[in-house]
């Protein structure tokens, strides 16, 4: 981590936050960096349950800094990078991602939050993936992702009209459940995601995570082989009686899998394979 990009763990909870308030919180090397090992360390942390990514300031990114001190894509002469720079995307983290939106989200911005398994946007902020009125492509694989998650008409008019959505737009667009006032945005995250982090087993949410987003490309068959060998697996699992004993004695339950420890990586691998 570094001064741009913060991390907080507290009561299982993993908070990243974007710091560069006076510049709107654009994107540079240092945070992409920042945040890939931010990723990193909260998938291999027993200690963080979810994770909630928010701005600093009035905005959650507001795109990429084009100053050549912000070296988001290198200089002339090294333009050699993936367009999915990090090095942990949001979507191979086991732990549920919640981007917490709190302002405008715009280009890579954008992205970022769309990268999170769950969002909530402010109703203040504008949003949008402007690349295209700019001569640049979008990046972070939104060709792949948006189609799958608001449907191809949407998703072409987002990234090749390239127009700018207010937060209510935003809601309409379907890119998230949660549109609310900036000032609830991360207090809503946060509550979504201690409750998954107090009342969900954590080996469960990641595994239900990786189904869900290898299920974006699985035929129906394939998930179902996939989802029955992981249901198997958990059924196995001292949590099985853990959660159904917590609900008839109405209490928190205590859960004993986690995700580094009692990761099946032989069902749950990142590509979706069963070797």
């Amino acid at each position: 981590m570094n001064d741009e990009l913060i991390l907080d763990i507290d009561d299982g909870i993993g908070l990243i936050t974007l710091n560069r308030p006076k510049a709107m919180n654009t994107f540079t090397a240092r945070m992409q960096q920042g945040l890939g090992e931010a990723y990193q360390c909260c998938d291999e942390d027993d200690a963080v349950r979810a994770i909630v990514v928010t701005g600093s300031g009035n905005a959650f990114c507001a795109g990429a800094d084009l100053h050549r001190d912000g070296d988001t894509f290198g200089v002339a002469g090294e333009l050699d990078f993936s367009s999915c720079p990090l090095a942990m995307q949001a979507w191979d983290v086991r732990k549920p991602v919640i981007a917490a939106v709190n302002g405008h989200a715009l280009g890579v911005g954008l992205s970022i939050a769309m990268q999170a398994d769950m969002r909530v946007f402010a109703l203040e902020g504008k949003y949008g993936f402007l690349q295209n009125r700019r001569g640049v492509l979008v990046d972070f694989a939104m060709e792949y992702l948006l189609p799958r998650l608001i449907g191809f008409e949407r998703a072409f008019e987002l990234i090749v009209r390239a127009q700018e959505l207010t937060g209510a737009e935003v809601a309409e667009w379907r890119l998230a459940n949660h549109v609310v006032p900036a000032d609830e945005v991360l207090d809503t995250a946060l509550h979504i995601a201690r409750d998954m982090a107090v009342n969900c087993s954590p080996l469960v949410m990641g595994m239900h995570k990786r189904l869900l987003w290898c299920g974006l490309d699985l035929q129906r068959d394939a998930l179902i082989e996939q989802e029955t060998r992981a249901l198997l697996d958990t059924l196995a699992r001292p949590d099985a009686v853990e959660g159904g004993m917590a609900f008839f004695e109405k209490r928190r339950p205590v859960w004993g899998a986690t995700v580094p420890r009692d990761w099946p990586a032989e069902l749950m691998d990142a590509e979706g394979d069963q070797d």
